[in-house]
């Protein structure tokens, strides 16, 4: 079984953080990842579909900016 998904380069949010320890992510940015989590679970659940494990390993980002959210329990 092969999964195949688009690059994001930018990795988990939770690398992103622990990798720069003195990074604070500004309210504007954190409402952005929200908001763009949050509609990917709108899209998810209008198919029908659940995502039992949002967390920000499961939340990814890429150079674009970006917000993808991974791990479906493949």
């Amino acid at each position: 079984l092969w999964v195949v998904m688009e690059l994001m380069d930018g990795g988990c949010l939770t690398e992103i953080l622990e990798h720069f320890a003195n990074l604070r992510m500004t309210e504007a940015q954190i409402a952005y990842v929200a908001r763009e989590t949050l509609q990917a679970l709108v899209y998810i659940h209008s198919l029908h579909r659940i995502h039992r494990d949002i967390k920000s390993d499961n939340i990814l980002l890429n150079s674009k900016g970006e917000v993808k959210i991974a791990d479906f329990g493949y």
